[in-house]
């Protein structure tokens, strides 16, 4: 079981050298998760971009189980970014990777020196 940060999805779109990588997993029959606050994170990236985004988006939902924000994950990740200097949402995603105490495929630095990442 893996979780995919936003970062991780974007470089499998892209189909860069990370992306590869990325999509090896994907092809794989390891379990994805997905922070819902990354597809949002993602969306606003391909409006902002003007790229198509749906069926991306509905890939992401079809291969990844979608992990919700509860007041758990909340919680956590207020004290995440606090402790860690983490902006909210890098939190919430760190937080959503933990409660279901599983690593984070990332590229984001703003992850660095924190345990369960796994940096492409």
């Amino acid at each position: 079981m893996i979780v995919f940060d936003s970062y991780a999805w974007i470089e499998y779109f892209s189909g860069s050298d990370k992306g590869n990588i990325v999509k090896n997993i994907i092809e794989s029959k390891d379990e994805i998760l997905t922070p819902a606050i990354c597809i949002a994170e993602i969306k606003r990236k391909y409006i902002k971009e003007k790229k198509e985004h749906e069926p991306r988006l509905k890939f992401i939902i079809l291969r990844s189980k979608v992990i919700k924000i509860d007041l758990n994950i909340a919680l956590m990740a207020a004290s995440l970014s606090e402790k860690h200097k983490l902006y909210i949402i890098d939190a919430l995603i760190y937080a959503s990777a933990l409660a279901v105490n599983s690593e984070l495929l990332t590229g984001d630095q703003h992850f660095k020196g924190l345990g369960k990442i796994k940096f492409l």
